[in-house]
């Protein structure tokens, strides 16, 4: 059984995926279906962004996922059950046929709006990824910062290892040294806390937003980023989107179910690499790349790069 995962990372800015947006044939196509949907040029706007949060970034990163998802059922054919986490669940959305692709566009404008409404209110709150850091290291980081006068709550745990932690911004250089002493790695910094309880008014706005589009139910089984949870009707669907700001994500579980379906291959869409990293060691995995010039790798005169690997997981 085959699976498809779209990843939910850091949408990419132009350097990375502007050559993949401009030459491949998927992504032309799809670019000019969502300028249509939109009424605007996407790539100036987008080779000029300079946030990867930007409403250019963020129209770049829907085109490239579903561009991909594109050719990758053209190659190999359509995946027995689709996974995503976080922002990939916008064209996971597409790929189930819940959505259609311009009301996947227009959503991510809408959610957009949403959360750049929110967010432009200081909270005092941030996230910080953060990798080579244990589960019981966690809780205790978590414990010290609360013993120091701050919050601390966890966001996602990504794998045994690779967490997000929500913190008040107070406390992140504290954080960050507590990280390093114990032997991990502090990596990235988020100016909003993510996946939280206290976003509780944002998921209202994103709930007005989700409510002026026609979900259908998936045509294949659909894994939850969040808790590994399958669902498949239109309500769900609504729901997952609506709700994703608000819930702690843990996508060991969604590892888990696709083992559990008998998954054995898993084709990981999106750009960055860490959703490649967090499945290959219990898939066989399969990654079309388009940010490849970006991560050191040849260009292929047509498509993208592929890369493969991973080993084949067990299912007994």
């Amino acid at each position: 059984m085959r699976a498809v995962l779209f990843g939910g990372t850091v949408p990419p800015l132009h350097a990375k995926v502007g050559e993949f947006l401009e030459t491949d044939p998927y992504a032309r196509a799809r670019l000019e279906e969502a300028e249509e949907v939109l009424g605007q040029h996407v790539l100036p706007r987008f080779s000029q962004a300079t946030e990867s949060y930007s409403p250019e970034a963020r129209q770049a990163y829907l085109v490239t996922c579903v561009a991909l998802a594109d050719r990758a059922r053209e190659e190999d054919g359509e995946a027995d059950v689709c996974a995503a986490a976080s922002i990939g669940h916008l064209p996971a959305l597409h790929y189930c046929g819940a959505l259609s692709f311009a009301d996947v566009m227009r959503l991510g404008e809408a959610v957009a709006e949403c959360e750049n409404t929110w967010n432009a209110t200081d909270h005092g709150l941030v996230s910080h990824f953060m990798y080579r850091v244990g589960r019981d290291r966690l809780a205790e980081l978590v414990a010290e910062v609360a013993a120091e006068g701050g919050w601390a709550e966890v966001a996602g745990h990504f794998s045994d290892t690779i967490h997000l932690l929500n913190v008040s911004a107070g406390s992140l250089p504290r954080l960050e040294r507590a990280v390093r002493a114990g032997g991990g790695v502090p990596v990235l910094t988020f100016p909003q806390a993510e996946h939280s309880g206290v976003n509780a008014p944002l998921r209202d706005r994103i709930g007005e937003a989700v409510a002026g589009f026609r979900f259908r139910d998936a045509r294949l089984g659909f894994v939850r980023g969040a808790d590994g949870v399958l669902v498949d009707s239109a309500e769900e669907l609504r729901s997952l989107l609506r709700d994703d700001c608000v819930t702690p994500v843990d996508f060991p579980l969604v590892v888990d179910r696709l083992r559990d379906l008998g998954v054995r291959r898993v084709h990981v869409v999106g750009p960055g690499n860490l959703f490649e990293r967090l499945t290959k060691e219990h898939f066989d995995v399969t990654v079309l790349v388009p940010d490849a010039r970006a991560r050191g790798l040849a260009v292929p005169d047509s498509g993208p790069a592929r890369v493969s690997g991973g080993r084949v997981a067990s299912t007994t």
